[in-house]
């Protein structure tokens, strides 16, 4: 299959598609957990004269929108695979704490068992839902069609890698970027986002993020040890279950 943003995110990363002549005011982040969507929003936010919001819904979730104005930037992030199942077993944010006990091959096999453990987490929820809420699942985290829980995490990650993928489709500016590529050179993507939607610097000095949000996971059950690097039993089972063709046009390459 044939993907538009192949060959800009072979080469920088970053591909922009954007509304032509448009003032953009407003942005929002969109990526799943552990795929750095907190340090790419901070880099932005701190360096380019543009307002945050959620109003597409969870940053982690699935996109919900009634409409999106022509000012606005949706920002999707991705992360290589391996990293990011790696990251999510470190930091299972929202996870059952029963689903947290599991090494990490029985984890990544599972189906995911997303929960509400922090409702503060969620500003998005109606306060008519909060109530009772704690502890029920999360539906965000629920196949958007059939309501059924992901059969394992890459299962997760290929719906929701597929949803921000499908906002390249919506008729917005959107810009998809791979979270390495703003790590390993913050100051050049910034660079980049800015020349490219020509909006403002906010200072007239740079200014990076000062922590990660990963910090903040606090464990409520003990989570055995993580791997630094993923066993090849593992990495055959994560290669049957992802979209290769996807990944490979993110540029990803698993072999």
């Amino acid at each position: 299959m044939q993907y538009s943003f192949a060959s800009d995110m072979a080469e920088s990363g970053v591909h922009f598609a954007l509304a032509p002549n448009t003032v953009f005011r407003w942005f929002q982040v969109l990526g799943e957990r552990g795929s750095g969507t907190n340090v790419v929003r901070k880099t932005i936010f701190l360096n380019a004269k543009l307002l945050r919001t959620e109003g597409m819904g969870w940053k982690h979730g699935f996109p919900m929108m009634v409409a999106v104005p022509s000012h606005f930037i949706a920002v999707a992030v991705v992360r290589d695979a391996e990293a990011w199942a790696i990251s999510m077993h470190k930091r299972p944010w929202h996870l059952s704490p029963l689903a947290q006990h599991r090494g990490f091959s029985d984890f990544i096999r599972a189906p995911w068992e997303g929960i509400i453990d922090r409702p503060e987490d969620f500003s998005i929820m109606h306060p008519e839902l909060v109530t009772g809420s704690e502890g029920r699942a999360l539906q965000l985290d629920r196949h958007p069609i059939t309501g059924k829980p992901f059969e394992n995490l890459f299962a997760l990650r290929r719906a929701k890698l597929a949803a921000l993928v499908g906002l390249l489709e919506r008729d917005i500016s959107v810009v998809l970027v791979r979270m390495e590529s703003v790590v390993n050179a913050p100051q050049l993507f910034m660079e980049r986002f800015r020349t490219t939607t020509c909006v403002a610097a906010k200072r007239d000095f740079w200014r990076a993020p000062n922590r990660r949000m990963g910090n903040n996971f606090s464990r409520s059950v003990p989570i055995p040890p993580t791997p630094k690097e993923m066993p090849e039993v593992d990495r055959a089972f994560m290669r049957s279950e992802l979209d290769l063709d996807l990944e490979a046009a993110l540029g990803y390459r698993y072999d």
